[in-house]
């Protein structure tokens, strides 16, 4: 006689086979899925470098878009200033008028690019925009005189004013009086 047991597998046996097949369907579904994630990471990276690259180029363009503004508004003054040598025989009296207009120009030119000058005599000393190189008689914290001019690009310092602060003393011989008061 036969051992039925060897002949029919157990009943635990039978249920387990659907859940293999079950679990080889969903591996397939997973494997599929990472793939296509793979596939989509790829072509996103791909993307982000191409958008690398074209930012890069179109950052560069500007630059130099900038430069050919900058060199081409300036070219005037370089005309005016050979035109300037030009007349070297000229007294030098006759020329002030001449370079006064080349200087008008030229300080045109930078304001058009966005050039400006920073505060100078009278204004508040400001360690953002001024150099203190020298402290005088006159009022206190403010610029009493500029030796180099300073220029700002938008927010940004381009070159700070050198400039002489008043250290709060008063000028010899000047008295102190009260508003309203009158000296005999």
């Amino acid at each position: 006689m036969e051992n039925k047991e060897t002949a029919v597998e157990s009943p635990e046996v039978q249920n387990d086979i659907p859940e293999v097949e079950r679990l080889k369907g969903e591996v397939e579904f997973l494997k599929a899925e990472l793939e296509a994630s793979k596939n989509k990471f790829l072509r996103l990276y791909a993307d982000f470098e191409n958008y690398k690259k074209r930012m890069l180029h179109e950052l560069e363009a500007a630059q130099r878009s900038g430069r050919f503004d900058a060199v081409r508004a300036l070219l005037g003054t370089l005309d005016d200033l050979e035109r300037a040598l030009g007349f070297a025989s000229v007294k030098p009296e006759d020329l002030i008028p001449g370079v006064r207009s080349v200087l008008e120009n030229f300080a045109r030119n930078l304001k058009s690019l966005g050039v400006e000058p920073v505060p100078g005599a009278g204004a508040e000393f400001d360690p953002r925009y001024h150099e203190a190189i020298g402290a005088v008689e006159g009022e206190e914290g403010k610029v009493v005189h500029v030796y180099q001019q300073g220029f700002k690009y938008g927010d940004l310092l381009v070159r700070p004013a050198r400039v002489v602060v008043g250290n709060g003393a008063k000028p010899e011989g000047a008295e102190d009086q009260k508003p309203g008061a009158e000296s005999s």
